[in-house]
Formats: structure tokens, C-alpha cells, sequence
């Protein structure tokens, strides 16, 4: 008897042993690039930008901030510095390539089968679809994106979805901030439908989808995703600075929960740019943090207050290192309870977590 139960807590150890290795080599098995080095980025893409040029390229001079029906798919490479600042976009295109990001090559790609193929080939099981916010240009997209991908060590593909946003050359256009996010609002809500279409096309792959919005391609993503009726299309589905009407997402956020695993908000009571479209729009953003039934809502204004925010907007947190490393750890599959620097909030307060400092 006792040397079958000592048998049975031998087999025991070795099985814990077992469990604790696969775990170990499970992890250390998604770091497939270490991105330690400067070097090429791929970043796939679907946009409905308007092209203003024969010079085909990954520019602002060939996608531009007015919209296009005709869907365009296409790959570039960026190169991205290794001694970048995690969140920077520092660009110079005769400086070093160790310090500056660089958009190398274009590659267009006819069709959405040819680039669900392009993400076929590519045998990690996840992607990341991002899309970026408002006053963005394609250039500034692509970079991010790119940035993105190499700071998270990611070995999927990441998928840009870049809807018409920016403001158009010229010093008077660029004043006229008022006139620049109406157009940019029309032009997000005009690209609703494709976004739709693109995420069931994605679904496809048969791929686990991550899906990073920021501020205004908020406008584009969720009335997509709460009309789109598929369960679980998305895993984690990570909503950045969200400049969405709080009651119209408090009317849709059943919808959502049903179509992610899990939807998780970065909030900050203290984002001016989110004070200003209130004003604007007359109703309270959802990215300026609100509690909502089943939504992971984080407060980071602690670690991105206006002062330290992009442009004392405390707006640009989302590709900061303190929202990549917990973006990380949420992909992994975390809970926000268990996950690093995150701590539960007052049941008083407008969000469930709050990012430590």
C-alpha cells in the first residue's frame, strides 16, 4: 500500500513537472521574432482611401484622406528602429535606420482572397486587426501599426483597417479642427459596412482575431460589430479611448459581448480630446470612463494624465508601454484581476480597474 501511494505522488509530481514545462514552452513558443534588432515590419492592409497618385507607394501622396468606395488591399514594409522610445514614431527618411522609421516597400494585393492567402501563410494561430483613430493618415497608420507589432513581439500578422481620416494639406485645414472631424465622423461612419464585410471575411482564415481600435475608428468598429450576428468573432476585442456616445453604447453592449470573448475599454477621465468631442457632440464618450455590465473598464489616466499625454491631450495612451504591457498579458488570456499594475477599483468610482503608476 504504501509503495502504490508512493507511486501515485511520484506520477503526481512528474505530471504537475509535465504541466509546468508545456506551460514554459508554450509561452516561450510565441516569441517566435525577439525583435531585438532593427529590421522589417509587414503590415497588411484593407483601406477605402482615395488614391491621388500614379507613384504607387505605402504615402499620404497615394492614399489620401478622402473616400473611396473600392475596397484596396496591400502590404508595406516599415522598418523599425530597435533604439526607438516604446510609442514613439520618429521618422527621417535620410536618417540612420537605427533610429528611424522608414516605410521601405509597397506591395498591392488584388483581392481579399489573395490577402486572406497572405495571412494564411503565416502559421501563427492569431492575428491583429487595427484600427486607428481620427486625423490619421495612412502613413502615420501604417507606422503605428508596425510599432505595434514589433513592441508586443507579436507573430501574427497585423491587419490595418484604414478608413479615410486626416485633415488635407495646407495651414488652414489643419486650423480648422471643427471641419476636420465632421468630414472624418462622415467618412468613419461611411465605412461601416466594409468593415463589416472585412471582419467576417478575416474570419475565414479560421485565425484567432484580435481587434486594437483608438478613438474615432470607434465610430466605424462598434456599430459593425453590433450588427454583425456571429458569436465570438473576435477574442479580445480592445477598445482604445473610445469617442462613442455612452448611451448609444450602453444600447449595444449586449451585442458586443456577444460577438468578442471578452471587450476591454482603456478610459481616462482626464483625456482632453475626449472633453472637447463631448462638448461637440453633447453627450458623454465612453472612453471617458463609465462602468458597463461585463466590460473590463481600465482607467489609465494615472499613467497618461494631459500632462503626459500626446500634445497635453492625454488622448495617445494606447501605444504607450504601460498599455502595451498589459495588452500583452490580455492577450495572453489574463484576467484583468490577475493580470501586472492593475488594481481594482472603488465600486464608486467609473471603471472597474485602474493602471498603477
Amino acid at each position: 500500500m504504501k509503495t502504490l501511494l508512493l507511486f501515485l505522488l511520484i506520477l503526481n509530481l512528474y505530471h504537475c513537472a509535465s504541466k509546468e514545462k508545456s506551460l514554459k514552452e508554450e509561452l516561450n513558443s510565441r516569441i517566435v521574432n525577439p525583435y531585438d534588432t532593427t529590421q522589417p515590419v509587414r503590415v497588411l492592409f484593407s483601406t477605402l482611401r482615395k488614391t491621388i497618385s500614379s507613384d504607387v507607394s505605402c504615402s499620404n501622396t497615394y492614399y489620401s484622406t478622402q473616400l473611396e468606395p473600392n475596397e484596396k488591399y496591400g502590404s508595406c514594409e516599415v522598418n523599425v528602429p530597435s533604439e526607438h522610445d516604446i510609442g514613439s514614431l520618429d521618422q527621417e527618411t535620410t536618417g540612420s535606420n537605427e533610429k528611424f522609421f522608414k516605410i521601405e516597400n509597397h506591395k498591392s494585393i488584388p483581392n481579399i482572397d489573395s490577402l486572406k492567402q497572405e495571412i494564411a501563410l503565416n502559421p501563427f494561430p492569431e492575428i491583429i486587426v487595427f484600427v486607428h483613430g481620427f486625423n490619421v493618415k495612412f502613413e502615420e497608420a501604417v507606422l503605428r501599426a508596425a510599432q505595434i507589432k514589433y513592441d508586443l513581439k507579436f507573430a501574427g500578422e497585423v491587419v490595418l483597417f484604414s478608413w479615410p481620416a486626416g485633415s488635407e494639406d495646407g495651414v488652414l485645414s489643419q486650423l480648422l479642427i471643427k471641419g476636420t472631424y465632421q468630414n472624418n465622423l462622415t467618412n468613419a461612419k461611411a465605412s461601416i459596412f466594409t468593415f463589416k464585410k472585412f471582419l467576417t471575411d478575416l474570419e475565414k482564415t479560421e485565425k484567432k482575431i484580435h481587434l486594437i481600435v483608438h478613438s474615432m475608428g470607434h465610430q466605424v468598429v462598434l456599430p459593425a460589430m453590433a450588427n454583425i450576428n456571429k458569436d465570438r468573432i473576435i477574442h479580445e476585442m480592445v477598445l482604445n479611448a473610445p469617442d462613442f456616445d455612452s448611451n448609444d453604447f450602453r444600447g449595444i453592449v449586449e451585442n458586443l459581448k456577444k460577438s468578442a470573448v471578452r471587450v476591454t475599454v482603456y478610459c481616462s477621465p482626464g483625456d482632453n480630446a475626449l472633453v472637447a468631442s463631448s462638448k461637440v457632440n453633447q453627450n458623454k464618450r465612453v472612453g471617458s470612463c463609465e462602468k458597463y455590465p461585463g466590460i473590463d473598464m481600465i482607467n489609465v489616466n494615472p499613467v497618461d494624465s494631459p500632462v503626459m499625454g500626446l500634445a497635453g491631450l492625454g488622448h495617445g495612451y494606447y501605444s504607450s508601454r504601460p498599455i502595451l504591457t498589459d495588452l500583452y498579458q490580455l492577450i495572453l488570456g489574463l484576467e484583468a484581476k490577475n493580470r501586472l499594475f492593475l488594481r481594482k477599483s472603488s465600486p464608486m468610482n467609473g471603471e472597474d480597474y485602474v493602471m498603477r503608476r
